[in-house]
């Protein structure tokens, strides 16, 4: 027990020091029960295993801070808690199966993937507070949907009702300006869903975006429009 509790005290005195939290290489870092890990003004990089159970991840401070790692990070919850302004930054794919949990702040995709599992939420997404992706990058979800009565899955703003059984069904939103043939360009976000069944399904489709993603243009010329080959055009 000794041991353990020296490593645990050169580990926090040494974060300062690297303004990072780093999970080497072979080594586990395991969490037991409903904890809260606070970074504050610290980078989380994983480069071996993290084992979240219930634990709720959050990313404080007043500087941007980063997701990396040679390992992809499966987190059970990812709260985005900075002030002036701070952005958390992924700098690989994560997954996050409760909730993303935005206080303050962005969550900068930047050209990686945050996979939510099927019963997982963004939660108090907004205006101020959001994902952005101005290099790329998507979030997404995959779930079944039978009969779905105005499911916003994983509050991602694609709002689907349909009296059909759709099957499994793939959600991925992106916040790159899309352009295509007759388009000057479009506002900061798009959708590709994915569904197993994709005939006679008579569906309502309601997509939300903020105002800060209108992208400059007037909201009383919006029009819908969609790719028939998969986003090439």
């Amino acid at each position: 027990m000794k041991k353990f509790l020296l490593l645990y005290k050169i580990l926090f005195l040494s974060l300062p020091a690297f303004a990072q939290l780093t999970i080497s290489s072979g080594t586990q870092w395991v969490n037991n029960g409903n904890v809260t890990i606070n970074l504050n003004n610290l980078d989380m990089i994983n480069n071996g295993t993290f084992v979240a159970a219930n634990s709720n991840v959050k990313f404080a401070g007043n500087v941007n801070s980063n997701i990396a790692g040679s390992m992809a990070s499966s987190f059970y919850q990812i709260e985005v808690s900075k002030s002036a302004n701070g952005t958390v930054l992924l700098g690989s794919d994560v997954n996050v199966s409760n909730q993303v949990i935005f206080t303050a702040g962005l969550l900068d995709l930047n050209q990686k993937n945050l996979t939510l599992g099927s019963a997982a939420v963004l939660t108090n997404e907004n205006e101020n507070n959001r994902i952005v992706s101005p290099n790329g990058g998507e979030a997404i979800i995959t779930l079944n949907l039978n009969a779905p009565n105005a499911v916003n899955a994983g509050n991602l703003g694609a709002v689907i009702t349909s009296a059909s059984n759709l099957g499994t069904v793939t959600i991925k939103r992106g916040h790159i300006a899309q352009a295509g043939s007759g388009l000057s360009g479009s506002i900061l976000r798009y959708y590709t869903i994915a569904p197993q069944t994709n005939s006679s399904l008579n569906a309502t489709l309601r997509l939300k975006y903020f105002d800060a993603e209108k992208n400059g243009r007037d909201e009383n010329n919006f029009v819908l429009f969609q790719s028939n080959d998969g986003g090439s055009s």
